[in-house]
């Protein structure tokens, strides 16, 4: 996976690779702003994230997550600000993240195998 410096950097490669939705966090559903549509929790599906940290205080400030609808044919961006979420990341992202990162640790183990 491509790291940035800048969350500027990452959001126009990821519109240059086809991620031209653009979503919000309502609940625990998604609000895909250009259709003013809600995707609920389950059909929906992290398949990238680009994680970006303040210098001063060495936490991460900012999630940039590639996000993909397959039911409603639309790959986007998601910003999570932890700094606006009092409990830190909302329970929706982690659960979801968790997915993500099960299926990382999933097809390296595959990877490994065949080597």
């Amino acid at each position: 996976m491509k790291l940035y410096t800048t969350t500027a950097d990452a959001v126009a490669d990821m519109r240059e690779r086809g991620f031209d939705g653009d979503f919000e966090l309502v609940g625990n559903d998604l609000l895909w702003v250009q259709q003013k549509t809600f995707i609920r929790m389950g059909l929906f599906t992290i398949i990238e994230c680009q994680r970006f940290w303040h210098p001063a205080v060495h936490s991460t400030d900012l999630i940039l997550l590639g996000v993909i609808a397959l039911h409603h044919n639309v790959r986007g961006i998601l910003l999570v600000d932890y700094a606006s979420h009092p409990n830190g990341c909302p329970p929706v992202i982690a659960k979801k993240m968790n997915e993500l990162n099960q299926k990382v640790l999933y097809w390296e183990n595959i990877e490994n195998e065949n080597m």
